[in-house]
Order: structure tokens, then C-alpha cells, then sequence
């Protein structure tokens, strides 16, 4: 990580999760974070409780951003060019999940997805390349994305999440090739968890023991967010000649693939309701 020590890094959904504990493990390497969420209040708290640590800390910089605001992502990377001399390592955390069928789900449900899990994600990516290029920095792009992106869970509402996340396992792929194609040496990871103690888990968790539920993920091993933290920092410490492309990280003792298939009962309830 000592490549990384005095560089910047744009963490996006930086105010709470996953986003929260790799903003503390890299200011921890040194590294300056732009921390970008929607809720000033938790980003400022962030802020209090890791600046001024000491010489051998990084600072941390909140901006309050929607990422799914194009102009206001572009408004970030002009900032950070102009003020820090261009990000070297972008995290792209946000997304959301929502549970809602095929069958009956709400098209808003399905574009907040969509526009926050692939495009935004996208967005921030372009511009990284664009701020890396522009400041001659061979910096890293990490993905977080989830084990959703490498099979089709079978829990019945959630296959629009597992669209999403298969498009980033894409993207990914995809941004790496049009980097060699283009000749940067910039690095492109993806990050697949499986589940991990976050409101947005908990949350689903929470309506699982609803009456007639198809989500049903009562008792599963799940990771911690340190845990996910960890291996943005294993894959950050690789020399310039090597590439994690893509890992995938589970609680001990659980699998990749989920095994859940809801009662024929269950899903006319739900379809009913």
C-alpha cells in the first residue's frame, strides 16, 4: 500500500456500509479520501472521527453527491483536479437493492437499480479514466459488485438486482478491454461479497419474517464490513504487474450459490397481495 500513501481516492456511498469501513481502512494507509453519499450529517461525522490522526493518516474530504446526478459526479472529479491534483483510486460502493418480481414489480423500482448499480457506476468510471489520464496517474478502479453479478439467486424478487449486477461483471470486463485497447496501464477490479452486515441486507433480512415472505435469508453466514474493507486493500496492494481481476469473498461456511426456492403457496400469496 505504500504506492498509494499521499494519493486521493473517491469512495462513492461513503456514509455508512461497506463504503464507510474502506474509507477508514484507507485513511488509515495514508491514502486522502473524497468521500461522496447523500447524507451530509454522516459524512461529516466520518470526517470528525478520522482527521487529525496524525502524520501518517490520510484526510478525508466529504462531498454530498448523488451519483446518479451526471452533472454533480462531473462537479466532484473537476474539484478534486483542481484542488488535489486528480484521483488515483476510485471505489465505486453505492447501489441499492430492491425487492421486486418480474412478475409485478414497479418500473421505479427497477430504474432506481438500474440508474444507480450500472450507470452511475459507469459514470464515475468515465470520469476517473478522464482525471487519471489528464494528471498521467496509472491509477485503479475497484467494482464493488456481489456474488448476485455471477449467478441467478433463487430468491423470487430479486432478479432484477441480479440484472444489474451481472452488468457490472460486464463493465468491468468491458472497461479493461477498452483500457488495452487505448494502451493505460489504469487497473480495473471487481469485488464480488457475498452477504454482508449492511442496513440494506439487514433491511431485507427484516422483511423476510413477514408473513408469506419469498425472501427468505433467516440464519445465513454473513460477512462483516471490515471483511469487504480488507480486500479492497489486498487488491489495492498488488504491484503494478499484477491484476486481481475479480474476488469473490463469502462467510466462512456458506456458499456462493444461494439454495432457497419459495413454496408454490408463497409466490401466489405474494402475487395476490
Amino acid at each position: 500500500m505504500e504506492q498509494w500513501k499521499g494519493k486521493v481516492a473517491i469512495v462513492t456511498g461513503a456514509s455508512a456500509g461497506i463504503g464507510e469501513a474502506i474509507v477508514v481502512k484507507l485513511v488509515k494507509y495514508g491514502v486522502h479520501v473524497v468521500a461522496l453519499a447523500r447524507r451530509e450529517v454522516k459524512l461529516q461525522e466520518l470526517a470528525e472521527s478520522l482527521n487529525g490522526k496524525g502524520n501518517n493518516h490520510g484526510t478525508v474530504h466529504t462531498k454530498v453527491c448523488d451519483v446518479t446526478d451526471e452533472q454533480a459526479v462531473k462537479n466532484v472529479f473537476s474539484w478534486v483536479d483542481s484542488t488535489l491534483g486528480g484521483v488515483s483510486i476510485l471505489i465505486n460502493n453505492a447501489g441499492t437493492a430492491k425487492v421486486s418480481s418480474l412478475l409485478n414489480g414497479k418500473l421505479e423500482d427497477w430504474q432506481d437499480m438500474m440508474n444507480l448499480n450500472v450507470l452511475a457506476l459507469n459514470v464515475c468510471s468515465r470520469e476517473a479514466y478522464q482525471s487519471m489520464s489528464r494528471n498521467k496517474i496509472d491509477g485503479h478502479i475497484i467494482q464493488v459488485n456481489s456474488v448476485a453479478g455471477h449467478n441467478i439467486t433463487p430468491y423470487f424478487a430479486m432478479k432484477m438486482y441480479n440484472a444489474s449486477k451481472h452488468v457490472v461483471r460486464v463493465l468491468c470486463e468491458g472497461l479493461r478491454h477498452e483500457l488495452q485497447l487505448v494502451g493505460s496501464k489504469i487497473k480495473v477490479s471487481s469485488i464480488s461479497p457475498g452477504g454482508v452486515s449492511t442496513d440494506l441486507l439487514l433491511g431485507i433480512i427484516e422483511r423476510s419474517r413477514e408473513p408469506n415472505s419469498t425472501v427468505q435469508v433467516n440464519n445465513i453466514k454473513i460477512l462483516q464490513t471490515e471483511d469487504v474493507a480488507n480486500a479492497v486493500i489486498t487488491t489495492l496492494a498488488t504491484p503494478p504487474t499484477v491484476l486481481i481481476a475479480e474476488m469473490t469473498i463469502v462467510a466462512n461456511g456458506s456458499t456462493i450459490q444461494a439454495h432457497f426456492q419459495p413454496s408454490a403457496a408463497v409466490v401466489k400469496n405474494l402475487l395476490n397481495s
